[in-house]
């Protein structure tokens, strides 16, 4: 009986020879090297522990792609003005330009040289001057070749008959443009008059002095003039 007993305790003891072989982190069981595990509920929750020292500085990540323009913002106060500048180098002398062109000269005067009634005696008419030969003796009239404005006139005095009278027309292609009228009223005087005119011609029109029936005029020292030239081109 006392062997007996002696082995029995010997057997109940034998764990508490038994060495601790490992813990696993975050388990409450414990095993030993006679494989007898023993389990555990878990503790109460530890004090959350004081801030670590800070770590080093990462290295620069990468450049981010760039993003899309902003709205424009509103327009700035303007600014006060600024002062003048210097005055800049003279530029360079720039190439010649075309030169508008040159009116063509024309230009005419012719004067009766004797007394005459309805028509004027063109044979007996002196031309002053004749530029551009529009001006054409044998019929007294002035045909233009070049279109443009005209400036005409003409001048006439009546006869010393009491009942001497003047009716004496600027006339454009058979139209009566501007007129004189001169009448002696009995007084049996000689009386001058002129008057002129501004016209638009085309090429081919013609004018001419033309006097009304019964009209009279005295040339014998050129007071019957008939003159024109032209302004401007066109």
């Amino acid at each position: 009986m006392p062997a007996a007993v002696i082995v029995l305790l010997g057997f109940l003891t034998l764990p508490t020879f038994a060495e601790e072989v490992g813990i696993e982190e975050g388990s409450c069981s414990k095993y030993f090297n006679n494989n007898i595990t023993v389990v555990a509920s878990p503790g109460p929750t530890g004090l959350k522990g004081d801030v670590g020292p800070r770590g080093d500085v990462g290295t620069p990540g990468e450049k981010g792609t760039r993003g899309a323009p902003g709205k424009q913002g509103p327009v700035g106060r303007r600014g006060e003005k600024g002062d003048k500048g210097e005055q800049g180098s003279a530029g360079e002398k720039g190439s010649p330009g075309d030169s508008p062109p040159v009116s063509p000269a024309v230009a005419f005067s012719v004067v009766q040289m004797t007394s005459l009634d309805l028509p004027p005696d063109t044979t007996k008419s002196v031309v002053l001057s004749n530029v551009g030969g529009a001006y054409h003796q044998e019929t007294g009239r002035f045909e233009a070749e070049v279109g443009g404005l005209y400036f005409f006139t003409f001048t006439a005095m009546t006869e010393d008959f009491s009942d001497g009278r003047l009716w004496i027309y600027l006339t454009k292609n058979g139209e009566h443009m501007v007129g004189l009228h001169k009448n002696n009223s009995g007084k049996g005087n000689r009386e001058s008059g002129s008057t002129s005119a501004v016209l638009q011609l085309q090429p081919g029109d013609a004018v001419w002095v033309e006097f009304d029936a019964g009209s009279w005029s005295n040339s014998g020292e050129r007071h019957l003039t008939f003159s024109g030239y032209l302004i401007h081109a066109a």
